[in-house]
């Protein structure tokens, strides 16, 4: 009786979200040439509404039996995808209506407006449909070297805004794989989460042993609504690629599938973890949690409790006295370690997943690393071009930046690289002008906005386990740019790939080879560093002498070629 009042409250609610009430308590019949026929002397009353009946007793039925049955799964899931189609819509004809004003002066001002008002849309779609939908909207989120602000800002805010479950949910999760509720298994619970994120829940614990625990339990429904919810946003995907032509993310969904269902397994993330601690235990500042293998199931997880902050949050860590450079610098290292050398990269590492703690013994930031769901391994077939890439495009060597790319599969070694940094690597123009115009500088700032259809050409060039790379960069670039990029990410990074090519040198002459490319490597570093002080020189006396304009001041910082130029 339970599970029909609660279908027939679900119901109820299904009819009020899409308008589809119909009112019964007519009963008065209206006979008129639209609703009465005569069939061979046979009068047919109302045929529409007994039709209208009918299928609200079907529509009744299958929501009665889904309940009973599969406890709201299909119910649930056409809910999902009618809210995700009515948002899909709303924002489509946003664009297209759009479109009709593409001349007039205030465009730019109305396509803001349209992507916050997108965005907004499909923020609250994601928290409202929440799983997978929360998972796939973080990941748009990382991408904000393609897609507009207005949309990865707002999207943003799903890092934190995960709706929490019921209590009895996860009791039930509890139940099924481990036979009894988390009260039997730990010595404390606390229900009440201390994070909720797109796949899990985060609760403290105590054990029976004394050791305060972090205990991650998965949305009891997720594993049943993944291929349906998955359906979903591949069909909507695959229409709006039919309206939108420039849009083409649904290959990478696909390569992500794989990935995806992976992430549903805890015991898979907890080796990930013990791995991961393994590949990074060379550096003192970083800490893997511990996890426990006893409560640890493929719903649930039992790690060591982690005090600490975001390292997004520079105001806890001015606080504790950290120094932001020494912060970034131990970050930028930890990332390159597992892209350049170990291969096994963490593919989410949003502020959310990296923990900044003070070392109570040293007094320095210590990083702790959190959410191990997420990895791609890239092979040194891989590894060593890419460190080779990496170096040649600090050093401006672009043949070695060509013959590298190609080893990796890239025929756009220039894209690639712009990819990879995120920032122009080759200025249009040859000779040095001396006077510049608003239309020459326009044209710069021109060349540093990315090129969407290259972009996606050069991904789908790259093999499959690059994405996660690409992916890692990004987000370690926002990162960054939250701090006031303190530290030459590029640089460090680049020292890291040109250490990680001649690490393994076993003779005198290796090692003065080795040597001899160092030199060479921090000249130009440094020679980058002297070129682009002498270019704020050279742009500062064009003002002074009224030879370019005033906006001149803001031209680096807006195409960002800080690195190379």
């Amino acid at each position: 009786m339970s599970k029909l009042f609660v279908s027939f409250r679900f119901q109820q609610r299904f009819l009020r979200t899409y308008n589809i009430e119909r009112n019964f308590n007519k009963t008065r019949l209206v006979h008129s040439r639209e609703n009465v026929k005569h069939y061979g002397g046979t009068r047919v009353v109302h045929s529409r509404s007994y039709f209208g009946l009918g299928l609200l007793g079907m529509l009744s039925s299958f929501i009665v039996y889904d309940a009973v049955v599969n406890e709201f799964i299909y119910s649930g899931a056409t809910i999902r995808f009618l809210r995700s189609l009515k948002t899909a819509s709303l924002i489509a004809a946003d664009y297209i209506l759009l479109e009709q004003h593409e001349n007039d002066a205030d465009y730019d001002l109305q396509l803001k407006h349209v992507h916050l008002k997108s965005a907004k849309r499909l923020l609250e779609t994601c928290l409202l449909n929440g799983g997978l939908y929360i998972k796939i909207g973080q990941g748009v989120a990382a991408i904000n070297h393609i897609l507009p602000k207005e949309y990865t800002s707002t999207l943003e805010q799903l890092q934190d805004k995960c709706l929490p479950t019921s209590k009895t949910d996860v009791q039930r999760v509890f139940s099924e794989d481990f036979g009894t509720i988390p009260e039997n298994v730990y010595a404390e619970f606390d229900y009440t989460p201390v994070a909720a994120a797109s796949l899990a829940q985060v609760f403290k614990a105590k054990l029976k042993t004394g050791e305060v625990a972090a205990v991650k339990v998965q949305y009891g429904d997720l594993q049943k609504r993944f291929t349906s919810d998955l359906g979903t946003i591949m069909f909507l995907q695959d229409v709006i690629e039919v309206f939108f032509k420039n849009y083409n993310f649904g290959w990478i969904l696909r390569d992500l599938r794989k990935n995806l269902v992976q992430e549903l397994n805890f015991v898979n993330e907890g080796q990930n973890a013990e791995r991961c601690a393994k590949d990074l235990e060379k550096f003192n500042y970083v800490h893997i949690p511990h996890i426990y293998w006893e409560f640890t199931k493929p719903r649930v997880l039992t790690m060591e409790w982690i005090n600490g902050f975001k390292v997004s949050d520079v105001e806890s860590i001015q606080r504790e006295n950290l120094d932001l450079k020494d912060v970034d610098s131990k970050l930028f290292n930890m990332f390159a370690e597992q892209i350049f050398h170990t291969g096994f990269v963490h593919a989410d590492p949003h502020p959310g997943n990296v923990y900044v703690r003070k070392n109570q013994k040293s007094g320095q930031a210590e990083l702790v690393l959190l959410d191990h769901g997420l990895y791609e391994f890239v092979p040194k077939s891989v590894r060593l071009p890419l460190c080779e890439f990496w170096e040649a495009t600090v050093l401006r060597d672009e043949q070695k930046m060509q013959s590298s790319a190609q080893k990796i599969g890239i025929q756009d070694h220039m894209k690639f690289a712009e990819v990879l940094f995120q920032q122009p690597i080759r200025i249009h123009g040859g000779r040095v002008k001396t006077k510049l115009s608003e239309s020459d500088i326009e044209y710069i700032r021109l060349v540093a906005k990315k090129n969407f259809e290259l972009i996606m050409g050069t991904l789908k060039e790259m093999p499959r386990n690059m994405l996660f790379v690409v992916r890692n960069l990004n987000t370690v670039r926002a990162i960054s740019r939250q701090h006031g990029d303190v530290v030459d990410r590029p640089r460090t990074m680049a020292r890291y790939a040109q250490y990680c090519i001649y690490a393994k040198c076993n003779s005198l002459h290796s090692y003065i080879f080795w040597f001899y490319r160092r030199i060479i490597f921090e000249y130009n570093l440094w020679a980058s560093s002297f070129r682009l002080s002498c270019l704020n020189l050279y742009l500062n006396i064009l003002y002074k002498l009224n030879r370019a304009p005033g906006s001149v001041h803001t031209l680096l910082s807006d195409i960002a070629i800080k690195d190379f130029n």
